[in-house]
């Protein structure tokens, strides 16, 4: 079993949930090692677009349960940051890999109940979008 690439897993799984973190640092430690692209670049898209689904979820959760207004101030969903993710729809989330304001958007469409499916697709393309950057960068 490759420890760089389970590591490599749960950080972008992390880093895509509420939690603070960032995997920049051993993607480029990872290709000094000699890793090859293509295994980074789906680790890494993998995790980090699950970590996006969670984080949807738990949107979904908030909804049913947790309406309480000091828990949704928490996750950021203002009510002008709600009216942007209900304007733009799933496609909003396409920005979900963006440091501070990912997260809470993946909420916002959780709570929103905007539909799985479309959003999974957003989050995925913007998740592989930043990775392919990334690491073009890093390789270059």
């Amino acid at each position: 079993m490759d420890f760089g690439l389970l590591s490599l897993f749960f950080g972008s799984f992390l880093a895509s949930t509420i939690l603070p973190g960032g995997v920049e640092g051993l993607l480029y430690v990872m290709v000094q090692q000699g890793y090859e692209f293509s295994p980074l670049f789906i680790v890494a898209t993998a995790g980090n677009t699950i970590g996006g689904v969670v984080t949807w979820w738990m949107g979904t959760l908030l909804k049913k349960g947790l309406k309480n207004t000091r828990v949704t101030k928490w996750f950021s969903l203002s009510p002008p940051a709600m009216a942007r993710v209900r304007k733009f729809g799933p496609s909003a989330l396409l920005l979900s890999w963006m440091p501070i304001i990912g997260d809470p958007l993946c909420v916002a469409a959780g709570y929103l109940s905007l539909r799985f499916w479309p959003c999974f697709i957003a989050i995925f393309v913007g998740k592989a979008v930043r990775y392919l950057a990334l690491l073009y960068w890093i390789f270059a």
